[in-house]
């Protein structure tokens, strides 16, 4: 079990821990509701340095990694990042990362629970390819987000990134000798921020943005907020038996950059109309969340099941994330779902279900 270089900061802030992926992670530092509505309503940080960093190396390698992710790498300019999933070859959802061009190397973000089985898959397509891949072991990571990250950050780094346009990053001083990076992202539905370093646990950064007035926020937390923006997640909402057109974030998907695993299958899909099943919103009657995997029923015939759920501070409701026939359900349906033999009532909500602010 590995524990955070800032777990002392989280203790000092009174975090509950929880095992995840062999990490121990802050799964909250008090009520849920203030947590989600620090995000919502100022700036919120979270650490998510048990997030694996590797280089990408070599002459070969923005071809390479091109050939293996949804989104394009080759137009990124150096500096800047994307959001791409990992399809095998009849385009179902091996895994998610974030990827960004540097002067000499390709920087994959990857979720600590997928580090191996993305890095062997990736290891396994190198055939004559001049690319090598280097774990960059550990590496601070804050996120920031809400509507007053913008001013947070920038007070907090002594750098202004008001400017940054989303997938962006411009560099900060750790100390007199090395820099971190700090990107633009929008991954829950503000301003957000992520704040990283090769071999720095960034507690200084932690602690300027304690002192500005930013709430840490517990993984918890981050789960709600990530279904109140409609966000999918790998070994939640999609995973090896999901379709990419079946759950991939609209932009996700290139459709004119050319050959990479799955594409195939991407387009021969688009090409002949709406799949059958997507994932959709769910406003659910009462006070209990579903859990995943409950059915979901128009009247007495299966159309699905719940992949994620929640109760939302924000909006005041139950949620949920669900994989649905959209040819069996309309806006209009009403439609059960079956929680431990409890037929809780919910009906179809758009997507995201709070505002996206970013």
């Amino acid at each position: 079990m590995y524990d955070l270089r800032l777990q002392s900061y989280h203790e000092i802030e009174g975090a509950v821990f929880r095992q995840e992926a062999g990490w121990l992670v802050p799964s909250s530092y008090g009520a849920l509701d203030r947590e989600v509505g620090a995000v919502r309503k100022g700036a919120g940080m979270m650490d998510r340095s048990d997030r694996a960093k590797v280089a990408v190396r070599g002459a070969d390698r923005v071809s390479f990694v091109d050939g293996l992710v949804t989104a394009g790498v080759k137009p990124l300019a150096v500096g800047h990042s994307t959001y791409a999933l990992v399809l095998d070859e009849v385009s179902h959802v091996l895994g998610d990362l974030r990827i960004t061009a540097l002067g000499d190397s390709i920087l994959l973000d990857i979720e600590a629970a997928q580090k191996v089985p993305l890095l062997d898959y990736f290891r396994k397509q190198i055939v004559s390819d001049d690319v090598a891949l280097e774990d960059l072991g550990s590496c601070g990571h804050i996120e920031v987000h809400g509507p007053r990250s913008p001013a947070a950050v920038a007070s907090a780094l002594g750098v202004d990134v008001r400017g940054l346009s989303v997938d962006e990053q411009t560099t900060f001083p750790v100390d007199r000798h090395r820099s971190g990076t700090v990107s633009r992202i929008n991954s829950l539905g503000e301003y957000g921020y992520t704040i990283e370093a090769v071999g720095d646990p960034l507690e200084t950064v932690w602690a300027s943005l304690v002192r500005v007035g930013v709430s840490p926020i517990g993984r918890d937390a981050l789960e709600v907020l990530r279904i109140e923006s409609g966000r999918p997640r790998f070994g939640a909402d999609m995973g090896p038996s999901t379709l990419a057109l079946e759950v991939a974030p609209e932009g996700v998907l290139s459709f004119t950059k050319g050959c990479y695993r799955g594409q195939e299958v991407v387009a021969r899909g688009t090409y002949l109309g709406p799949m059958r099943r997507r994932m959709l919103g769910l406003r659910v009657d009462g006070d209990v969340p579903p859990s995943a995997g409950n059915v979901v029923r128009l009247e007495a015939e299966e159309v699905g099941s719940v992949t994620s759920g929640c109760w939302s501070p924000t909006t005041g409701w139950v949620i949920a994330l669900a994989m649905l026939r959209v040819d069996k359900v309309r806006t209009d349906s009403h439609l059960f779902v079956d929680h431990d033999g409890w037929d809780l009532r919910a009906s179809l909500h758009p997507l995201p279900f709070v505002l996206d602010r970013a």
